[in-house]
């Protein structure tokens, strides 16, 4: 259901079709079919103590994204504007729409390493008899998975929510749901409910919610609106790009490129005993004004570029100071999160 936000349709041929990257060979992207893309054939199968094999974990997974799926209908489908009009979301919807983005942060890949990674170390693991290792090596990832994703789902409920539209297109990956320098950390509720989470929903509207670092802010305690820049939405790219798994989704129509050029290291491995490594973000911006909401169109249509700056643009910024300012703010976020909700050693 998902990424047939990023995907569209072939005349003459069955299903829908984006365009992939591998994160390794970003300059050489591969139309597919989603059918094929982002699952494995028994990612979520697992083995009962009898022995027995069971799909109950996929059957929860394919309720919780059926269930969702009217809800991305109503954030995404008014047919005048590109931001609902009604936000926030109603009750139901929004309890649909957290068990939805808590199982996208928990049944990746990585966080199966990162499991996985875990339990190696504490040496907690008991090798599987021959019959059942296949499915049996699932479990301690769908185990995870069962006792965090109702917790999971409460702490994304209860955080503020801004709906967000993007001048600049969007890409997606096999990690489609980040929690901003928190996305590996040991307890990954914690560090759901410190830190901001991104979302993209589209090649053109995305959620975020902000953090308790924002807590001077007291625009963003509430759910808002917001429109992002070109520069700062391609840094949502960069963010899923970085914490991909393998590969990243665009819309064959809506492409980031060649403005977009993943730069600097990815977010290490989650079995890297490296702490503090790779990137970290400060996602800063201006909640959209109540009576204010960006038309439809400009989910389709892409404006052509100006040449030279705006007309009213402010005074440049000496980069130095600008980092300077940035990285200050965001050590301070670093030195009050809880040290479960940041990567260990």
């Amino acid at each position: 259901m998902y990424l047939r936000r990023f995907a569209e349709r072939r005349p003459g041929r069955k299903g829908q079709f984006t365009l992939a990257r591998n994160v390794d060979a970003m300059d050489s992207p591969f139309e597919v079919n989603v059918r094929n893309v982002a699952s494995v054939k028994g990612f979520h199968w697992a083995v009962a103590p009898d022995g027995t094999e069971h799909h109950l974990a996929e059957r929860l997974m394919t309720r919780i994204e059926t269930a969702a799926t009217p809800v991305f209908s109503t954030i995404l489908d008014d047919s005048d504007y590109a931001l609902p009009r009604r936000w926030p979301l109603r009750e139901n919807e929004r309890a649909r729409m957290s068990w939805w983005i808590a199982a996208q942060l928990l049944r990746t890949k990585r966080q199966r390493r990162r499991v996985n990674h875990m339990i190696d170390a504490s040496e907690g693991v008991v090798p599987a008899p021959a019959g059942v290792r296949s499915f049996a090596a699932n479990n301690p990832h769908l185990d995870f998975i069962a006792r965090h994703l109702g917790a999971l789902a409460g702490v994304v409920h209860r955080r503020p929510w801004g709906v967000g539209f993007s001048t600049a297109c969007l890409i997606t990956g096999d990690v489609p749901a980040v929690i901003l320098n928190g996305h590996d950390a040991p307890d990954q509720v914690l560090a759901a409910a410190y830190w901001d989470i991104v979302l993209p929903l589209d090649p053109h509207r995305f959620l975020i919610l902000p953090g308790v670092a924002t807590i001077d802010e007291p625009a963003k305690h509430l759910d808002h609106r917001l429109v992002l820049p070109g520069g700062i939405g391609l840094l949502l790219s960069q963010i899923v790009h970085d914490a991909a798994e393998s590969q990243v989704f665009q819309h064959p129509d809506h492409t980031p490129f060649p403005h977009f050029r993943p730069s600097g290291p990815r977010l290490p491995a989650p079995e890297s005993n490296t702490r503090h490594e790779g990137p970290r973000y400060l996602l800063n911006y201006d909640v959209l004004a109540s009576d204010l909401i960006v038309e439809r169109r400009w989910a389709q249509e892409h404006p052509p570029p100006r040449e030279g700056p705006p007309e009213n643009a402010d005074a440049p910024i000496d980069p130095r100071e600008l980092v300077g300012r940035l990285s200050s703010a965001l050590d301070a976020r670093v030195r009050s999160a809880p040290p479960a909700a940041i990567r260990e050693q």
